[in-house]
């Protein structure tokens, strides 16, 4: 099965999208199918793997690099919509 997706650590908890992903699409990560888009992501985009709740890390890299503000289900586009940067992270 030919990847669509990129998954950089182990540990991450979202793939990169390589090409864009359709609502309805499986997510194939080392030509392994892990889920299924349950909406649109477009190229270079994050899809979470596994459901991540609010207050949790997203994993990329295998390091946090922003925060869920709300729920976020497994295939589901990871953005701005839905994540805000660690608090702490922020400069002032």
């Amino acid at each position: 099965m030919k990847s669509n997706a990129l998954k950089i650590d182990e540990s991450d908890n979202v793939a990169v999208a390589t090409q864009s992903i359709n609502k309805g699409d499986q997510i194939v990560v080392s030509g392994e199918s892990l889920c299924k888009a349950v909406e649109d992501v477009e190229l270079g985009h994050k899809v979470a793997l596994m459901p991540i709740v609010a207050g949790e890390s997203v994993l990329r890299y295998g390091e946090p690099i922003v925060q869920a503000t709300r729920d976020i289900g497994r295939g589901e586009w990871v953005h701005v919509h839905n994540t805000q940067p660690i608090p702490g992270d922020l400069k002032e």
